[in-house]
């Protein structure tokens, strides 16, 4: 793979994830405190590690 190929493919998946994260705030946006502190795995994990 080439330089500029491998920059494009980066490039390119650098803005599918952006994309992805502005979605994933965007249906975070307006839960309260309790919502995105309330752990949903046995591990802990919660929706406020996701912002």
């Amino acid at each position: 793979m080439d330089a500029s190929t491998r920059s494009a493919d980066l490039a390119m998946m650098h803005g599918y994830l952006k994309l992805r994260r502005s979605d994933l705030l965007g249906k975070l946006d307006g839960l309260g405190e309790y919502e995105v502190r309330r752990p949903l795995t046995a591990s802990g994990t919660n929706l406020l590690g996701a912002r």
